[in-house]
This record gives structure tokens, sequence and C-alpha cells, in this order.
């Protein structure tokens, strides 16, 4: 692909957000998500493999029987709007039927599983891309349709999720499947805030970005999609052994790390609100995450780390040294923003 032509499909999917977030209609809406979808399929085969045209495949499959849910579920609202007595029945429908497409289209749990064969077969840069930015469409599409009359399965939505999550993760040593896996845990977590609060979800949002760039980034220069090869890839390179490390604990919401601060913030507002079965549940799914993600750390940190110091390899030497010192330093940062924000008054 010419990279004349990719700024075109990056700005084509961030115009679909604003389409989306500017309008109130569900054509709108669909016309936005259709946009982002269309945008982003190119960049899914950007290393012309099989592998990826498979994934491509099964990405537009999924998509396009979504898309037609969403607009039958947006007809048969309009319809409910000419039949004076099942007015409310039918427009109760079409809109769990829009509901039901967007919470395909992200992968939510129970409709997850298109999620981890997509994302196996895909390079790590259009994976990020697929768990990070295309989920913000979807996103802005649920809260608006967060109303009193189905936000209560959009949480129910959210908690499954969460467990599912963790518990589809823990025999896996497949890299993208883990990842996949991951990111359907803390989609459960990002609906819930989404629910709660856009600001919430926005706040979550913006950490999981944060953390989960450098996590897919430094895997995409190790180009490993096992944990053996994770090992071969680590075995001469101690900083980024450690901070791979540190990063998967992050993302795992242990604290004092960056990731513990959005969860903090979610579960502070649900136990605000009396919303404790919420938090249970949320918080059970976390824990059975920490599993797969403390497999990876304990990989990287207790396993490498004392192979690396008696190698004697020189640390100074290494490039892009301050980068991940940085990086490291950010994902300490949770505990002190707790703190700070615990000071704050209410």
């Amino acid at each position: 692909m010419s990279p004349y032509i990719s700024p075109l499909f990056s700005i084509t999917m961030i115009m679909s957000v604003m389409l989306i977030s500017s309008s109130g209609h569900w054509v709108f809406m669909w016309l936005g998500l259709e946009l982002g979808t269309l945008a982003f399929i190119p960049i899914l085969v950007w290393w012309h493999s099989s592998l990826e045209v498979e994934a491509t495949v099964k990405y537009f499959i999924v998509q396009a029987m979504a898309a037609a849910v969403f607009f039958l579920g947006g007809m048969v609202s309009l319809s409910g709007d000419f039949m004076g007595g099942v007015n409310q029945l039918m427009g109760n429908i079409g809109d769990m039927m829009i509901m039901l497409a967007v919470v395909t289209k992200l992968g939510l749990a129970p409709f997850h599983y298109w999620v981890v064969d997509v994302v196996q077969g895909l390079n790590y840069i259009p994976g990020a891309v697929l768990l990070t930015w295309q989920k913000v469409p979807g996103l802005a599409v649920l809260t608006q349709l967060a109303t009193c009359n189905n936000s209560s399965m959009l949480l129910l939505f959210g908690m499954v999720s969460a467990l599912v999550g963790g518990l589809g993760g823990l025999g896996q040593t497949q890299m993208r499947k883990l990842l996949a896996f991951s990111s359907i845990s803390h989609l459960g977590w990002l609906v819930v805030g989404c629910v709660a609060g856009s600001l919430l979800g926005l706040s979550y949002f913006t950490l999981y970005v944060v953390l989960s760039i450098p996590l897919f980034s430094i895997l995409h220069m190790l180009n490993g999609g096992h944990l053996n090869q994770l090992r071969t890839g680590l075995m001469f390179n101690p900083l980024m052994s450690v901070l791979l490390g540190v990063g998967f604990l992050s993302l795992g919401g242990l604290p004092p790390f960056f990731g513990f601060f959005g969860k903090w913030l979610l579960l502070t507002h649900f136990v605000g609100q009396l919303l404790l079965g919420v938090s249970v549940v949320l918080i059970t799914g976390t824990l059975i995450s920490l599993f797969y993600y403390l497999r990876v750390s304990y990989l990287c940190i207790v396993v490498l780390g004392p192979q690396q110091i008696m190698s004697g390899l020189n640390w100074r030497k290494m490039q892009l040294s301050g980068l991940m010192s940085g990086l490291l330093v950010l994902n300490m940062l949770g505990l002190f923003l707790v703190g700070g924000a615990s000071c704050l008054p209410k």
C-alpha cells in the first residue's frame, strides 16, 4: 500500500468518530460506524500475509452482519412511530437490536469470539489499532444509547465481559490471544464506566491506550508471538524485559502501578452509588485475569532478570534507554495519583 494513501484512511476513521459524536440520529450513527470499518479494512492487510487476509475476511463478515442488524433495528424503531398501538414495544425492540449490533461490533461477551481469532491473525500494529481506536465509534454510540431502559443491560454485558476476559486468558500462551482476552476484560470495565458517566469512561479508555500502545510496540519489535519466543527475544535486552513485565502488571491494575488508577476511579464511583454487586463482579474478573498478567511479568522480571544481570550487559549503552525509563516511571505513578485524588475535597 502506498504511504500516501494510508493518511486518507486514518483521516476517514477520525471523521467517522466525529460524525457519530455530533449526530443524534441512528442513520448517521450507522453511517459513521461503516465509514470507520471500511477505512480500517485496508490497514488490516498492510503486510499482505495469508493470516491477515483470513482475519480481515472474518472481521468484515462480522462487521457486515452487525451493520445489517443495526440498520434493521433502526427501521423497526422507525416503524413504531407509525403504529400507535405498539409504538413503545417496537421502539424498545429496535433499540435493543441496535444495542446488540453495537455490542457485536465491539466484541463484548458473549459476542466476543471473533475478536480472539481476528487478533491472532493480525500483526501487532493493526491489532493495537483494532483493540484501541476501533472501540471509539462503538463506545460513542453506546454512550448515546445508555438510557434508563438499557443501562442495566449494558452493565450486564460489562460484567460478563470482565469475567470472560479473565477466564479466557488463563490457559493462553499465544501473546496475541492473551492481549485479545485482556482487551475484552478491559472493555467490560470501559462499558460500565461509560454507563456510569462519559467522563469516567473517557478517563479509563485514555489510561488503557497509554498502557497498551507501549506493550504492543515492544512485542512488535521483539516479534514474539509465543511465550517461548518472548523468552528468546528478551534474553539479551534487560531494560525492555523489565519494562514489559511492569507494563503487564500495570495493565492488570495491580497497585501501585498506573493502571490501578483507572480501576480505582470507577470503583470509587460504583461504591458511592451503592453498586456493590457490579464492583464485586468487576474485581473478581480482574483478580482472575491477574494470573496471566503475572505469568508474563514473572517470566520477564523474575526468570529472565537474574540471567540478564549475571550476563554482565551494560545497560547504559542500550538504545532508547531514556524513553523506556520514562515509560517505566509512568507505570509507577498510579499510587501517587490515587493518593493525590484522595486528598481532593468531595
